[in-house]
């Protein structure tokens, strides 16, 4: 699986902040970078941001997202390392890319992710190198150990790690926040200035209970052993995450998650036989859901024929 690392915490390239919740369009650039990335596929994605900065959490908050805390004054490669340090062993290659510059397109997203070497891909327009670069997780190392203050490359390429190009005729893995005229030209030809479809899949009894969510609680829940934890990475409260668990056994009369309290080791979680059986099942359903809903859009939406009552 390929996840997808946004760095929205640090100094851009000309040492001011980065301005994540900065709308382009309708929506913020960490709503529109993360839009991007969902729909080229990818299914996990972090996001390195100031703790201070809450409202970063807020507005991607239903966007199924991933977030860590980096610092402001940190540069652009210690944020990296963190993002690489958490999905470490999660993921055969990250998706690195800066908050600053999210107008690049779903197809150069997918180029990159089809591209078969190992190292780092890079997209280049008119032999510039731009963003987002592709990182083998077999690289995640060379740069957590390197020791220099530096930019991602360089660190890449003191550990001799392979650059591949490729050249794309995509103007927005070079633009950023601060050319006003260029983002205004690509917003409106973004492919997020199409229709296209959202689907989120609702399971529910009596109530609706379980979701995207309530999915990704339990997802990352199984992966940390921690309720806590995965309610940390979400960016949401532990009595909201205990609230989302207690409509869902409420629901099902049957628990999902096992806690055992306190001890020299301290608390965790596990998910029981019936959570697993879930989570498992609502992956494949929403999978072949979106292939069957993506046909049925093309039929109606993706014609030449108006639409029709």
């Amino acid at each position: 699986m390929k996840a997808a690392l946004i760095i929205a915490a640090g100094r851009t390239a000309d040492q001011s902040d980065f301005e994540p919740e900065k709308e382009l369009g309708t929506i913020s650039a960490i709503q529109r970078i993360a839009l991007v990335f969902q729909m080229a596929g990818v299914e996990r994605i972090v996001v390195v941001c100031e703790e201070e900065k809450s409202q970063v959490e807020k507005l991607a908050s239903h966007m199924s997202l991933e977030f860590l805390h980096g610092s402001r004054n940190a540069g652009m490669l210690d944020n990296v390392r963190l993002g690489l340090a958490y999905l470490h062993g999660k993921c055969t290659a990250a998706l690195i890319s800066r908050v600053d510059v999210p107008l690049f397109s779903v197809e150069t997203v997918r180029q990159l992710m089809s591209m078969a070497e190992t190292g780092v891909c890079v997209p280049t327009l008119h032999g510039s190198i731009g963003y987002p670069m592709l990182l083998d997780a077999a690289y995640f190392e060379s740069v957590l150990y390197y020791n220099g203050e530096a930019r991602l490359l360089d660190a890449l390429a003191a550990a001799a790690v392979p650059l591949h190009r490729v050249s794309v005729e995509d103007a927005g893995v070079l633009t950023d926040v601060g050319n006003e005229a260029g983002c205004s030209r690509l917003v409106a030809e973004h492919d997020l200035a199409a229709m296209h479809f959202d689907l989120r899949i609702l399971l529910r009894c009596e109530r609706a209970f379980y979701g995207p969510g309530t999915h990704q609680l339990l997802r990352l829940t199984e992966e940390t052993g921690s309720l806590s934890e995965a309610c940390r990475l979400m960016g949401i409260s532990y009595s909201k995450g205990r609230k989302l668990i207690f409509q869902t056994e409420q629901q099902l009369g049957q628990p999902v998650i096992e806690s055992q309290q306190g001890g020299r080791t301290g608390g965790c979680s596990t998910l029981t036989e019936h959570g697993h059986a879930l989570m498992n099942s609502y992956s494949a359903f929403c999978a072949e859901a979106r292939q069957c809903v993506g046909k049925l859009f093309t039929k109606y939406f993706a014609s030449d024929a108006p639409f029709e009552d």
